[in-house]
């Protein structure tokens, strides 16, 4: 009777699922057929109703009553062990839904709120979340400038003439297709099959699935297999405001993919898994050394220098039992990843000495100094996406619990006798960098180190990234010890926790009320208790739990959900753009108004924008507006331009080390070639001066177009 109930129950289970992914496969083929296939009137009409983000909320909604509903399908325990085994596969199919969907975080639905308001459809609205305009390196400088690249006749080549008006190095921050691709962003190769609303969206959402995945799996390897501590460590990482809010860096799944693919090479008997391995780790590698930002760069290496050191010293056997096949395998995977690199810093090499000649950042040095005070943000971090903190993404933070992981660990590591080369490598590392972000470093020794080409306030970062490495070790390898007695215990919690409380309340006075102040005193008290104790089964579920739920409360509406570029292009102006460039490409354009909006807005719509961000600086152009090099300290930089007309000579003023104005005088127009002007509201010029005129040729809602002739 029991075996027919079960098999009863096993069939019911089956019906269930397939009617579930029935359901699940006519959802998908509805909303996404005529989003392929394009019938556009169709689709235009749909995206403008009001109905339109009601619906794909309802639409994204059920999928989460589907994911519930599995709840009461399965047993959970083994419905999670499956997810878990089957996580690669999961995240890859995940990428490949929110890619046909064409989902993405990326803010440029800020240009709706600027751009012709009130033109455009339901569709240039995030779908769930809000606009965040602090995230204006995305959507005004990086989107803007891919976007830009996809137009010419060769799209993603090498140069585009669309950024800065001239002919402009697309590895800048746009997309250009080649070989050396591979080892930079391999996520770019997207845009050579891929049209480009569906591309943008998979590179935008490549980087967090497989920086998740990565760092998961590399907490498999740490955690010895404990399936829950290592995607709680994965959370803890990726799901953290200090990542969601700066944007998704490809050293998280560059690092830790580079470390996860020599420790499985080693593994692995299989010629084939070996030669996968390796790729994988040549190309992650490349990845993580192309990616030329020092700042956080340099303490990251040495971090998983650490890691990767530990990772030989556990292998230190299967090493010596290499056979002459592994090594062939190995020393080809050697000569990829080097040739990838010096592919990349080759066909750079003129953006990189453009850049390392600039006056900001190419010349910055540091010494360091104290900056400690950011780790103990962790009290605010979690309310950051739901009450504006001014720049969030300076401020975010991993929830380290800093010194308690730190403090720990070390008890750990000497009452075992320094016989963890992870743990004490891990403390190893964060020594000099403890160092730099309190007292500083003299500058030879900063060179030496290279901590000069970094940051305190980036160095600080990646020393909260060690506490959460320490933080799982400890829930870990250290999970049935007692480390420090509960009178001991508590009153450091307490300390620990008013620290976090007070630096919060000292660096952004008023930002906590007093009950969130409570709740976050009580809740970072306890579980810096927690990791000085003992944990029984009971207690570390309770840690992993309190750790999940912070997370997801800290992240889940950082970003907004977007779908496609509509933000962008349904805007008449953008069209008007667009027809303008089509009958004219080679004509250049300036932009009035909108600070640094409209000149990335212009761009994004396939105008030569001279005003555009100069991700390095338009030397030509530059001095010949300033024969006497006068300004050259404030135009030979990164930064973004804005532009007025004048009667007087032109001037160049910095506003702020990023941003400049060019102060462009009526006689000096001529010299940009520039053929057309793009203006954001109303534009004051001087018709009577002796140089230019201005025929304007569209004008709609606050937008208006100018074309330029010379007297």
């Amino acid at each position: 009777m029991c075996k027919k109930n079960g098999r009863e129950n096993k069939w019911l289970k089956i019906a269930i699922m397939c009617v579930l992914a029935g359901v699940l496969a006519i959802g998908v083929s509805v909303f996404v057929t005529g989003h392929l296939w394009d019938f556009k009137n169709i689709r235009y009409n749909l995206e403008n109703l009001k109905i339109w983000k009601t619906a794909n909320r309802a639409y994204i909604l059920f999928y989460v009553f589907v994911f519930g509903g599995l709840h009461c399908v399965f047993p959970i325990r083994k419905m999670y062990n499956w997810i878990f085994d089957k996580r690669w596969i999961i995240g890859i199919l995940l990428l490949i839904f929110l890619t046909i969907h064409q989902y993405h975080g990326d803010s440029i639905c800020y240009y709706s709120d600027v751009i012709q308001v009130g033109s455009e459809g339901e569709s240039s609205h995030p779908i769930l979340g809000s606009t965040r305009p602090i995230r204006s390196d995305e959507f005004v400088v990086n989107t803007p400038s891919v976007l830009a690249s996809s137009y010419g006749e060769t799209p993603y080549d090498e140069y585009n003439n669309i950024m800065r008006g001239t002919e402009t190095f697309n590895r800048a921050n746009g997309v250009a297709i080649e070989y050396s691709t591979i080892g930079y962003s391999p996520a770019e190769l997207a845009y050579a099959i891929l049209p480009v609303e569906y591309a943008h969206s998979f590179c935008w959402w490549f980087t967090i699935i497989f920086s998740f995945l990565m760092t998961t799996e590399l907490f498999v390897i740490i955690t010895n297999k404990k399936k829950l501590l290592s995607v709680v460590g994965g959370i803890l990482v990726i799901v953290s405001s200090f990542y969601l809010w700066w944007g998704f860096s490809s050293f998280f799944y560059s690092a830790t993919g580079t470390v996860v693919c020599v420790h499985y090479f080693l593994q692995r008997k299989e010629y084939w898994k070996k030669l996968f391995l390796g790729l994988g780790a040549a190309i992650c590698f490349s990845v993580f050394v192309t990616a030329s930002y020092p700042a956080w760069q340099v303490p990251l290496g040495y971090m998983f220098l650490a890691i990767g050191i530990w990772v030989l010293h556990i292998n230190w056997d299967k090493i010596k039992e290499l056979r002459r096949g592994d090594w062939v395998i190995l020393g080809c995977s050697v000569a990829y990843m080097i040739s990838l690199i010096v592919s990349y810093f080759y066909v750079s090499s003129e953006y990189t000495q453009a850049i390392m000649n600039t006056v900001y950042p190419g010349k910055r040095v540091d010494t360091g100094g104290f900056y400690l005070q950011k780790l103990f943000y962790c009290a605010q971090a979690p309310f950051y996406a739901y009450k504006d903190i001014g720049n969030p993404s300076e401020a975010g933070v991993f929830f380290s619990l800093f010194p308690v992981p730190t403090i720990v660990a070390t008890i750990c590591w000497l009452r075992e006798k320094h016989k963890d080369w992870l743990t004490g490598g891990l403390l190893l590392a964060q020594i000099p960098m403890l160092i730099y972000v309190t007292v500083g470093f003299p500058e030879g020794l900063s060179k030496i180190l290279l901590y000069s080409s970094s940051t305190t306030f980036r160095t600080v970062d990646i020393i909260g990234l060690i506490q959460v490495f320490l933080i799982v070790i400890i829930l870990s390898k250290y999970e049935n010890e007692k480390k420090l007695p509960l009178i001991v215990a508590i009153p450091i919690g307490m300390i620990v926790a008013f620290g976090n409380i007070y630096v919060s309340s000292c660096y952004f006075p008023g930002y906590m009320n007093f009950l969130q102040k409570a709740i976050m005193f009580l809740i970072i008290m306890g579980l810096s208790v927690m990791l000085m104790l003992k944990q029984s089964d009971k207690m570390s579920y309770i840690v992993l739990l309190s750790f999940v739920a912070i997370s997801i409360f800290t992240g889940v509406l950082i970003r907004p959900l977007m779908r496609g570029l509509d933000a962008i292009y349904d805007k008449p102006v953008a069209r008007e753009i667009q027809r303008i460039c089509e009958s004219d490409p080679d004509a250049k354009w300036l932009t009035h108004g909108g600070g640094i909006i409209l000149p990335a807005y212009s761009i994004a719509c396939g105008a030569p924008t001279i005003n555009s961000v100069n991700t390095y600086p338009n030397m030509e152009l530059w001095t010949q507006l300033d024969e006497n090099s006068e300004y050259e300290d404030v135009y030979n930089r990164y930064a973004h331009v804005d532009v007025t007309f004048t009667d007087e000579e032109t001037a160049f003023e910095l506003i702020q080390a990023d941003y400049m104005k060019l102060n462009l005088s009526y006689k000096d127009i001529e010299k940009t070639e520039a053929e057309y002007l793009l203006v954001y509201g109303t534009l004051e010029v001087n018709k009577n001066n002796p140089y230019v005129s201005l025929e304007q040729i569209y004008e709609e809602n606050g937008m208006s177009i100018y074309q330029f002739i010379y007297k």
